[in-house]
């Protein structure tokens, strides 16, 4: 589990402890050394595992040896550091050069570490990106972008990749199982619902939430073991190397489209952001597949995720749907949670670019689509396939073998995988840029 580390010295532990509890309550996971002995390899090892270091600057810890070897260690694995200034430290030389740069928070002005953990709440949020696959029109792609040009990713460039099916048809859960596993999860709670309200994985005696409809429960509850809400979808002992994982979807999810308490609404909001970040510290990327409907499903993806992949057929009807997103975009989501938007074309003919096509990249389309498509728009196109028709699970095979990536031979796959690699990295790219 990704955390931020903390360097410190050990008579800064009010300092601490504030901290501490700070980002417990944004759910951001924190490490730090426990007690005066100064355990080098414990420290390395709590280093090298977490996405930020921050340090406590103070009169001690600029004298500190561990918080020197600690800020050291930082550097030489490139990790960014946060300074925060807890008292008037004079800095000597080595905090002048390796921290001063840095340093822009203090505990001195009013919302000093208010400050501080949003921009450690950024950093986290950095380094596992969460890519939502929308369009406000079905039959576009979603469900195969959302699984075949991920597992490219995944292919691609390895690590930890969860998928999360928020479409209440469940299409991405029975990609890779039959619907009767996705039907045993959802009895057992351990599904998408899961992510919104307390149910039986979180205490025992808690009634589950896809049992009632006409309720909605705000009682807060803490994120469960990664082991005991996903499936691993590369258990196989033949799998490729890293994770790839998914959350099942399920169909009670529609109950919030119906609820009309809107207070309650917006609690049951907060549980799944919060859900999304904790998980954020398990994986490298967070991908959702979405229903093609403007409902409350739509506004806690969106405000989850750091960019949204608007998949589109080269037609009028999917224009009309991104531009409908795009709206949606504007008017629903504040400009500081909005996500960047880019748009891929899917199911083009290989053998020649059309006039639509070709249309849209030069901007002919813009003012229709009320923002500058052209430029939204990814270089890279995902063309027309038999390999990406709709295959139900073959008894006994793994799950990652429904990925075109690493499926068969032969009937133009090289072709088709080149492309879904080309686009995973120019998405990967513009994360990294953006990031």
């Amino acid at each position: 589990m990704s955390h931020v580390y903390i360097a410190h010295s050990t008579l800064d532990l009010d300092d601490l402890l504030k901290l501490h509890e700070a980002m417990r309550a944004e759910s951001i996971p924190v490490k730090f050394a426990p007690d005066d002995a100064n355990d080098r390899d414990r420290n390395n090892r709590d280093i090298d595992d977490a996405f930020a270091m921050i340090v406590l600057v103070s009169a001690t810890s600029v004298r500190s040896k561990t918080v020197r070897q600690d800020i050291e260690r930082a550097k030489a694995r490139g990790l960014p550091l946060i300074p925060y200034q807890i008292d008037k430290a004079r800095l000597n030389g080595f905090f002048k050069q390796e921290v001063q740069p840095h340093l822009r928070l203090s505990s001195t002005t009013p919302d000093g570490l208010a400050q501080l953990v949003q921009q450690t709440l950024d950093a986290y949020k950095k380094k596992c990106p969460v890519i939502a696959v929308m369009n406000l029109k079905g039959g576009v792609g979603k469900t195969t972008v959302s699984a075949q040009v991920f597992g490219a990713w995944h292919a691609m460039a390895g690590g930890r990749i969860l998928l999360i099916d928020l479409d209440p048809q469940y299409n991405l859960t029975q990609t890779f199982y039959e619907m009767d596993v996705a039907d045993e999860s959802a009895a057992a709670d351990r599904s998408v619902i899961s992510l919104f309200e307390r149910s039986r994985l979180h205490t025992r005696d808690a009634e589950s939430p896809a049992e009632h409809w006409l309720s909605l429960s705000t009682e807060p509850f803490a994120p469960v073991a990664r082991d005991y809400l996903v499936h691993d979808l590369m258990a196989d002992s033949n799998s490729p190397p890293g994770r790839f994982d998914i959350i099942s979807g399920q169909f009670e999810i529609s109950k919030y489209a119906f609820a009309t308490d809107n207070d309650a609404l917006e609690q049951i909001k907060r549980h799944f952001l919060r859900q999304v970040d904790f998980y954020r510290s398990e994986y490298d990327l967070i991908v959702f597949d979405t229903n093609p409907n403007a409902t409350f499903l739509t506004r806690c993806a969106l405000e989850a995720a750091d960019r949204v992949l608007a998949p589109m057929h080269t037609d009028i009807y999917s224009l009309r749907g991104v531009k409908l997103l795009n709206q949606v975009l504007r008017t629903q989501i504040p400009v500081g949670k909005r996500p960047a938007l880019s748009v891929l074309f899917n199911a083009v003919s290989r053998s020649e670019q059309s006039t639509f096509e070709a249309d849209a990249r030069n901007g002919a389309f813009d003012d229709a689509a009320g923002f500058p498509l052209s430029k939204a728009l990814l270089k890279s196109a995902l063309p027309r396939s038999k390999h990406f028709a709709v295959k139900p699970p073959q008894e006994g095979q793994p799950p990652w073998k429904q990925l075109v990536i690493h499926s068969g031979r032969g009937g133009g796959l090289k072709q088709i995988r080149e492309s879904l690699k080309t686009i995973a990295l120019e998405l990967k790219t513009l994360c990294d840029e953006t990031h």
